[in-house]
């Protein structure tokens, strides 16, 4: 009798490591293809199989506009001090600047502050004071030309400017637009690879893209600029890449 009731138990825990093992079996398949979808869709009465795929594509550009901003401290007693020095300095910054062939229109103020100095006394007794007044001026310069991003600095912290508040490289509209449609070209190419792919392995044939949905995405780096110490002040621009990525369901049968 117990040799019976041990030959069913042993039995039953085959069965339970056979489940196991099958169930496992479908959880490693259905992780190794998630990236791929076979997805059987209704049209018109008919039932119409589909695989969808992802498709990714990048390139790289070197930036060919940079954003330089400068900005002009002043400290006075008063109030009107301080601007009136802020004033007479920034002026002489975009003097300066314009001079150097910075057409006007590309030289815009970003930020404008004053503010009160305060003195806050070593005693609870006795109260805080302001002794002073601090004006903040930052304007944004946008060069066409990336080359001259380190002239363009020396010449306006000489006419001034005692702040670089930051530089940063990026693209034109004309060129951001051009490098957007290569990488979405990558981006196809490289989901119909996949699909093409997909099809030979599976032994189907595809009728076509059936749908896509487009993501794009463009990076802008701030600061994104190499130091060279053989020159005085040496900005280097380093690459921008843009990139796109693509869903696409084919049709197949």
């Amino acid at each position: 009798m117990q040799t019976q009731t041990e030959k069913r138990l042993y039995a039953l825990l085959i069965l339970v490591v056979l489940g196991f093992l099958v169930a496992n079996s479908i959880m490693v398949y259905a992780l190794l293809n998630r990236s791929m979808k076979i997805v059987p869709v209704e049209t018109g009465g008919t039932q119409t199989s589909t695989i969808a795929v992802s498709g990714f594509g990048a390139v790289t550009a070197t930036p060919d506009t940079a954003h330089v901003t400068f900005a002009v401290w002043t400290q006075a007693v008063t109030a009107a001090d301080a601007l009136r020095s802020n004033a007479d300095k920034m002026n002489q910054v975009i003097k300066s600047l314009t001079e150097a062939g910075v057409p006007p229109g590309n030289i815009k103020t970003t930020s404008y502050s004053l503010e009160p100095i305060i003195q806050y006394p070593s005693s609870n007794t006795e109260t805080p004071k302001i002794v002073g007044y601090m004006a903040r001026n930052e304007v944004d310069v946008t060069l066409t030309d990336v080359t001259f991003v380190g002239k363009t600095i020396d010449i306006g912290v000489v006419g001034g400017a005692n702040v670089v508040q930051s530089i940063y490289f990026t693209l034109s509209e004309s060129k951001s637009a051009q490098m957007r449609d290569q990488a979405i070209q990558e981006a196809v190419k490289d989901a119909d690879s996949k699909a093409k792919t997909i099809a030979q392995s599976l032994n189907i044939r595809l009728v076509g893209p059936t749908s896509i949905t487009l993501g794009y995405e463009y990076p802008i780096p701030m600061n994104s600029y190499q130091k060279d110490v053989s020159q005085a002040t040496p900005i280097i621009p380093g690459p921008l890449t843009v990139t796109a990525n693509v869903q696409v369901t084919y049709s197949f049968e």
